[in-house]
């Protein structure tokens, strides 16, 4: 298993309650953590910005 090293972000506190607010409500999306949810959105954030790129290149 890989050794995965994490790093400490800042995040403001509403949006963490937001995030809450939503993990609470909406069980079925199965996040366990803000944690768990801001690594996945960010994930999916980096993957549509690095694909737009993708596609940004391909069409020169």
């Amino acid at each position: 298993m890989p050794n995965t090293r994490y790093r400490t972000v800042r995040i403001p506190e509403a949006l963490v309650d937001s995030i809450l607010k939503i993990i609470e409500e909406k069980k079925e999306l199965g996040y366990r953590s803000h944690s768990e949810f801001i690594i996945d959105a960010v994930r999916r954030r980096v993957e549509d910005l690095l694909s737009d790129q993708k596609k940004s290149e391909q069409n020169k």
